[in-house]
């Protein structure tokens, strides 16, 4: 009786250890079928096309296939493959942070003469946790100053200098590959009224602890219904970092200014 008391123990230990661990890699499911009844048996082919990593799966009884500890961003090929239907293949797939479920796929029967084009995405619903991912894509995209994660938060309706839905900055909780990076020291005050704090470390000089040329994926969670996202009060801030590919790449950035005349 002891030692299952002591199993259990252990059990319960490792399980909270674990209830509040950041979301890192992403996951991505689907369902296919041919207009009318489900594809069984299919096999499924999905390529990371920076690196040419192959993950396969093959369809369930429902049509259903499922992969997962994927890295965010891309582009993925997704490639189908049926005894009794048409190929099917997309190349154009980028993945969020976290699950990724796509809208059902519909691939012609194999004695169909025409195929006809079918377009997914494969964005995360925002509504689902009240969340918010942001993208690569979007963070190059954006008028950026300070170069800090908190220029990208900005997006999320909630966020203002990094304090979401009225909350202190000091309640977030900013994780990057899963690590907690967070001011624990409280160094990071308001600098007398002025913008630009972020509750991270170095924050106060007008650094960044990491450079947004490194984050592939950023999630943003206030109030999540989700156990695996916990330890904050204001807001989760979650970011993963980019992967190597096969080719060398690299980015540049610069700053410019016009110029201010005074005329008298």
């Amino acid at each position: 009786m002891t030692k299952l008391k002591l199993f259990f123990s252990a059990l319960m230990l490792l399980t909270a250890g674990s209830i509040f661990a950041q979301i890192t890699t992403s996951s991505l499911s689907a369902k296919v079928n041919d207009g009318t009844t489900a594809v069984i048996g299919a096999e499924v082919t999905l390529t990371h096309l920076p690196t040419n990593a192959v993950y396969r799966a093959t369809t369930d009884k429902s049509g259903r296939f499922s992969f997962e500890n994927l890295n965010a961003g891309g582009p993925y090929e997704l490639e189908i493959k049926g005894n009794d239907t048409k190929d099917y293949s997309n190349a154009n797939i980028y993945l969020a942070l976290g699950e990724n479920d796509l809208p059902t796929i519909v691939v012609g029967k194999a004695d169909n003469n025409v195929l006809e084009e079918v377009v997914i995405t494969s964005s995360k619903p925002s509504s689902k946790n009240n969340g918010t991912s942001i993208n690569e894509k979007q963070v190059n995209s954006l008028p950026l100053i300070n170069r800090g994660i908190q220029d990208v938060t900005k997006l999320v309706p909630q966020s203002s200098n990094n304090s979401f839905a009225g909350t202190n900055f000091r309640y977030n909780n900013v994780t990057i590959d899963g690590s907690i990076n967070n001011d624990a020291i409280g160094f990071s005050p308001s600098l007398g009224g002025q913008s630009g704090t972020s509750g991270m470390p170095g924050s106060s000089t007008r650094s960044n602890s990491i450079s947004l040329d490194a984050i592939q994926d950023i999630q943003v969670y206030i109030a999540p219904y989700d156990i695996k996202l916990g330890n904050f009060l204001g807001g989760s801030v979650n970011a993963v970092t980019r992967s190597g590919t096969n080719t060398v790449s690299g980015s540049i950035y610069s700053y410019g200014r016009s110029a201010c005349y005074n005329w008298s």
